[in-house]
């Protein structure tokens, strides 16, 4: 997986990673595509409210599925299908298997580009973050470099004080 660069300038990318890597799972049964599973934390959930709060994400996964077949087809057009992570799709603990199964799918379609991680959360509490209120959200897409930037950096456990 190649990693925003944006993150080896600011000298976090081997950090970033690390945390990518800490635990995975299988994205679906029978699956070999193995997803990063991520902890909830106030800096994480910050930083996925401002990019909502900025206009930088996309919610739901058929809106997700056009908006990247959309972007897919533009970068087909100018023959520009990098393999670098520019967009984070997280979803929650609580989906049905068909929708990780359509993840799965997603993900051979999209390549490299689009990272998917499983945030370790039921859909009420995202949609929660996103202050969507009794709205449950299974899956969110960070649609812009910069928001993609800023919530891998949020990953990054900070050194305690004291």
């Amino acid at each position: 997986m190649e990693l925003p660069k944006q993150l080896a300038k600011e000298d976090v990318e081997s950090d970033v990673r690390e945390a990518l890597e800490r635990e995975s799972i299988a994205i679906c049964a029978d699956s070999e595509l193995s997803i990063p599973v991520l902890e909830l934390t106030p800096e994480l959930s910050q930083q996925i409210f401002y990019a909502k709060s900025i206009g930088e994400v996309t919610i739901g996964f058929a809106s997700i599925e056009k908006h990247l077949l959309h972007e897919l087809r533009g970068l087909q057009k100018v023959d520009n299908q990098a393999g670098r992570v520019s967009r984070l799709l997280i979803v929650t603990n609580d989906g049905s298997p068909r929708f990780y199964r359509e993840l799965e799918f997603l993900h051979k379609k999209q390549g490299g580009r689009v990272l998917i991680c499983r945030l370790d959360v039921e859909s009420a509490i995202l949609g929660g973050i996103l202050a969507l209120k009794n709205t449950p959200v299974k899956a969110v897409l960070l649609n812009r470099k910069p928001s993609v930037v800023n919530v891998l950096k949020s990953l990054v456990r900070k050194p305690e004080k004291g």
